[in-house]
């Protein structure tokens, strides 16, 4: 028996860290009306935030991606500040310990021509060879190194208390979150007019995002739609090890391996891209099974010796919702014809990095219909249409 059809001005459907900020930075304009999240999950069991590594860095080549980390970057450092008027804002624990890619010879020429471009949009980055590195860095010993770009300013947070500081305050600033799942979508010629949920709820309003995280395909498939975004399974691991090291920042190589140190130990991992796109449920099976031992063990080995003698001490997994046309994000309007759907998705791993940037923009295009700080225009859905990918280049 269906209930009465409830209403409100602005539906965002996925909670994770992407829906939840733009929630907050919709209640904060207090120009959006009622807000509500639609969100299966609210304790984030299977949501891809809480897994993440929670890196910022301002080292990409796209500039789009380089002006949302500088903003992100600046938002994660003074998150208590910003939500000074919410009650019991969690500690996001950011740290500010840097961001360091190591590149062997063949990478060297694209990190020089990325350390141009941050330098030019006032990112703090410095060039190193093998011998500088290891000077600086001295645990870094791999032969292979050629150049290595350090941001010292970057740095990494908790993304889950990053995820839950959002939707503390959008729900404090008069945001309404449902526990429920999207079933079906309605629409017409020009809009989206209702969603329906698994409990028989009829939500309709004014404007709907989709922010599905590794899900939003699913929803893109109610409206006839069709996104290029596919789940991938990454694995991380945390490890301790006797020896005794430097202060060391964020590291990642042309491979994707990358590690920072966790408390009492290291978290990092590299990603395979030889699996196949879905939801995995178990990583002690099949391809994943032995592949701490196998592959990252030995590449970490080679990056810093003193890794020879590491013990793992667990592993998890989620999944990234990876943009497969080229990487980087999509955001705004999606569905052809239909101008009060929106999406951001498709970040491919820089989720938590860049919500604040993203939570924003969307609010803009919401409450103004463009965006009035980032021109993020590049990053829409009109490449995928046309098939002109907008990678980055030389950083995974």
């Amino acid at each position: 028996m269906r209930q009465q059809p409830l209403h409100h001005k602005i539906v965002i459907i996925g909670g994770g860290i992407t829906g939840s900020a733009a929630a907050y930075f919709l209640a904060r304009s207090c120009q959006a009306g009622s807000i509500c999240v639609i969100e299966p999950d609210p304790a984030y069991t299977v949501a891809t935030t809480p897994k993440s590594a929670g890196g910022i860095r301002q080292q990409f080549s796209v500039p789009e991606n380089i002006a949302m980390s500088q903003f992100s970057l600046d938002f994660y450092r003074h998150f208590t500040e910003h939500m000074a008027d919410i009650p019991d804002i969690p500690d996001i624990n950011f740290r500010e310990q840097g961001y360091l890619f190591v590149v062997t010879r063949g990478g060297a020429e694209t990190l020089e021509h990325n350390k141009r471009r941050q330098a030019e949009m006032g990112v703090n980055a410095m060039l190193m060879d093998r011998n500088e590195t290891q000077r600086v860095f001295p645990s870094i010993k791999r032969e292979d190194i050629a150049l290595t770009c350090y941001t010292p300013d970057d740095g990494w947070i908790d993304p889950f208390a990053a995820l839950k500081g959002f939707r503390q305050a959008a729900d404090h600033l008069g945001t309404k979150f449902i526990q429920a799942r999207v079933q079906a979508i309605e629409i017409n010629a020009s809009k989206v007019t209702s969603v329906q949920l698994d409990s028989n709820q009829i939500i309709t309003g004014d404007y709907f995002i989709n922010a599905e995280g590794p899900w939003v395909s699913q929803i893109a498939k109610m409206t006839g739609d069709v996104l290029p975004i596919v789940p991938m399974c990454r694995v991380q691991h945390f490890w301790k090890c006797n020896c005794e090291f430097e202060p060391l920042p964020l590291v990642k190589d042309e491979a994707g391996l990358f590690f920072r140190p966790e408390g009492g130990g290291f978290a990092g991992g590299c990603p395979s891209f030889k699996i196949q796109p879905g939801f995995i449920d178990d990583i002690y099976q099949g391809f994943f099974a032995n592949y701490f031992e196998e592959t990252i063990s030995p590449m970490l080995a080679a990056l810093v010796p003193k890794f020879e003698s590491i013990k793992l001490q667990r592993s998890w997994w989620g999944h990234y919702a990876q943009n497969v046309l080229d990487g980087n994000m999509i955001i705004g309007q999606y569905s052809s014809g239909r101008d009060n759907l929106f999406t951001a998705c498709g970040f491919s791993g820089h989720g938590t990095m860049h919500a604040p940037a993203v939570g924003r923009a969307l609010s803009e295009l919401v409450l103004h219909g463009s965006y009035q700080t980032l021109e993020l225009t590049n990053f829409q859905i009109e490449r995928v249409e046309y098939n002109k990918p907008y990678p980055e280049a030389g950083i995974k």
